[in-house]
């Protein structure tokens, strides 16, 4: 009976009727291959550098989007000054700050497209007022020098005058006293800041201001209040006023005005 068992664990055993292979894949034939693949490798990534290198020089393509026609030549002659390398390799950053870097540009966009190259998109600061005769100034108190000179000093722009590095502190108080003298009727025309923090604010109907660096806002303030109540009747004849006292203001009047009403 043991003898029947161990037959029939020989005939179900894995070894019994199968042929044995002596073939093995020698080791240096391993070997060879796995060079070969990677010198493959090596070779297709040095191609690839070559064929990244030796590519033409990408074209840079200037949106004109946003942009009048005068600020998109001064973008385009800009751009065409600059040396690219390739499609792949071209500094963007560079691009975008040498655009950024133009007086009049706001915000710039550079990015790679198939079709049209590099592509540099910018939008221009959006000018509010005149900073001099020389400059404009955007709603963020940025000073620049426009692309087309014919851009400056515009008529229904207001006139801020001070320091460069003053001008967010000017067009901040430009539009808060404009917000306060609103209900009147008026609005800055000139302001200035001078050396001694000293301000100088004129209206477009003629009344001009002056107030020191000490509770200037409250100063301002308080003298609307008075205009639009206490002196309203007898606004059109102020022709300036001094806040530059602790406890008071003196008004300079119009007497041509006051003779003209008298005359009737």
């Amino acid at each position: 009976m043991a003898q029947t068992v161990n037959e029939v664990t020989d005939l179900m055993s894995d070894k019994t009727g199968r042929p044995k292979s002596n073939f093995q894949v020698p080791t240096s034939v391993k070997y060879f291959f796995m060079v070969l693949v990677l010198g493959l490798l090596v070779l297709i990534l040095i191609m690839g550098g070559k064929a990244l290198r030796d590519a033409p020089p990408a074209a840079i393509h200037v949106s004109n989007q946003g942009l009048t026609v005068t600020q998109y030549r001064a973008l385009q002659q800009i751009m065409n000054q600059q040396k690219v390398s390739s499609f792949f390799t071209s500094d963007l950053q560079a691009l975008r700050d040498i655009t950024t870097g133009l007086a009049w540009v706001d915000q710039v966009s550079v990015s790679r497209d198939w079709q049209r190259g590099i592509v540099v998109t910018a939008l221009p600061k959006q000018a509010v007022a005149n900073f001099g005769t020389e400059r404009l100034v955007d709603a963020k108190g940025a000073v620049f020098v426009p692309a087309d000179s014919r851009d400056l000093t515009q008529a229904h722009f207001a006139t801020l005058q001070g320091e460069i590095a003053q001008a967010p502190v000017i067009m901040q108080q430009m539009q808060q006293v404009n917000d306060w003298y609103a209900p009147l009727g008026i609005q800055v025309e000139d302001i200035i800041l001078s050396p001694r923090m000293t301000w100088l604010i004129r209206f477009d109907n003629g009344l001009r201001v002056i107030v020191d660096n000490e509770n200037t806002a409250q100063k301002l303030l308080n003298l609307s209040q008075l205009l639009g109540n206490q002196l309203s009747n007898r606004r059109d004849e102020i022709q300036s006023v001094d806040l530059r006292y602790k406890n008071g203001f003196t008004i300079s009047w119009n007497m041509a005005h006051s003779q003209a009403e008298e005359l009737k």
